[in-house]
């Protein structure tokens, strides 16, 4: 009894002793420090709802950090040169990889932002071409003018009854029911004046979490084969998203083919699902019901954290920046005056302690905004543009070496 406390005793003290001088060796170290075994993952897990100001904290003592992991290790790069070089100059020699497409997958599927190669430039190809349609455009102007005075007309309330707001959470959901309507052609109804809860976008919010959570969670793929915590969780999400997805591809096919057999073309709408369809008719395009679940998904999650979160934190600049919200209201009130010059229309009077009469203005206001004239608001570009610097919406690309 007492050998094998002795051997026990050994044998912490042997792994205490590697454990110090494993720790003792990175004493000089710039980047995160590791654990035996599990390497950089605890302090991943400590920091992941501040993963971005936690990477930056090392990339501000250099611009290359290893971050090692179970199995692998991350390497985040900051150069500008090299950041170039690898998105750039050396694009086809970095891959996203299988890896990244294994945990990807069940959200983006073989979407654009999953694949690589011959794959990836066709879908590329296809996507460049109908996004430039002017059909697209027209239909997407609309869209987002329409979601755009719901989100206004909901902060005017606000404001009049001197209430608070979650500003980035109002700009998700103008963000999702606009590309959801540009992507699917339907309406979720998530910007609502109640602001209802919608069970496709928590789903979707669920999903896009999890699975970014897999990339520092070496115990992911056991959770999966388990069908236990988060990936159970994942597993119900995927299945609403997919539920939803399905049920509009196959309505939207139905409404296409009845209006092509009924010769009513004017009555097929411009959504990019819609198009796809169409694309899809041609027998040696090889468009599936699954290629179009996840060419619209991944349009889905292009367009909708990534301009809800530029907005978030462009408002927030302007508001810190008393200066250039002065040029940017002067930029877009020539604007409006002007062009009530060119088309001799007298602009609504408003009264900012009454809701009517300034939401009469605001979509007075709106009118003006298309695909032409934002190209003529250069202060508002450099106000957007600077915010992308400064708060890039999409802070990390990975690739594979």
């Amino acid at each position: 009894m007492e050998e094998g406390s002795n051997l026990l005793m050994v044998l912490a003290c042997m792994i205490l002793s590697w454990i110090f001088f494993h720790r003792w060796q990175q004493r000089h170290t710039k980047g995160p420090k590791t654990w035996p075994l599990v390497g950089a993952a605890i302090e991943q897990l400590m920091n992941y709802d501040r993963m971005h100001d936690w990477l930056l904290k090392y990339l501000a003592e250099s611009r290359t950090v290893v971050v090692p992991m179970p199995f692998t290790a991350y390497t985040y790069i900051a150069d500008p040169v090299n950041v170039e070089h690898v998105l750039k100059t050396n694009f086809s020699n970095y891959p996203k990889g299988e890896v990244y497409h294994s945990y990807m997958e069940v959200l983006l599927g073989d979407g654009i932002f999953n694949v690589d190669g011959e794959l990836w430039r066709q879908q590329r190809k296809t996507a460049s071409f109908e996004f430039a349609s002017k059909n697209l455009r027209d239909f997407s102007t609309v869209v987002f003018r329409e979601y755009s005075l719901k989100l206004s007309a909901i902060l005017g309330q606000a404001s009049f009854q001197n209430q608070e707001v979650d500003m980035q959470e109002l700009l998700m959901r103008m963000t999702l029911d606009s590309i959801c309507k540009v992507g699917f052609g339907v309406e979720i109804g998530t910007l609502a004046p109640h602001l209802p809860d919608n069970c496709f976008a928590q789903a979707f919010d669920t999903a896009n979490i999890i699975v970014t959570l897999r990339f520092i969670d070496p115990l992911w793929k056991l959770k999966k084969f388990l069908n236990m915590g988060s990936e159970a969780i994942l597993d119900q999400s995927i299945k609403t998203i997919d539920d939803f997805t399905y049920s509009v591809i196959r309505r939207r096919k139905a409404e296409i083919e009845g209006a092509q057999e009924t010769h009513k073309n004017d009555k097929i709408k411009h959504d990019i699902l819609s198009r796809f369809i169409q694309l899809g008719q041609d027998p040696e395009s090889n468009i599936t019901e699954k290629s179009l679940r996840d060419i619209v998904l991944n349009f889905v999650i292009a367009g909708r954290d990534t301009t809800a979160t530029t907005l978030s934190w462009a408002i927030y600049m302007i508001m810190t920046h008393e200066h250039v919200a002065e040029k940017l209201y002067s930029e877009l009130k020539a604007f409006e005056e002007d062009w009530a010059k060119e088309e001799n229309v007298s602009l609504n009077q408003y009264n900012a302690e009454d809701p009517q009469t300034f939401n009469q203005r605001a979509i007075q206001f709106a009118r003006l905004m298309s695909y032409d004239s934002l190209g003529k608001l250069y202060y508002l570009h450099a106000v957007v543009t600077e915010t992308l610097r400064l708060y890039p919406a999409v802070p990390q690309v990975m690739r594979y070496t």
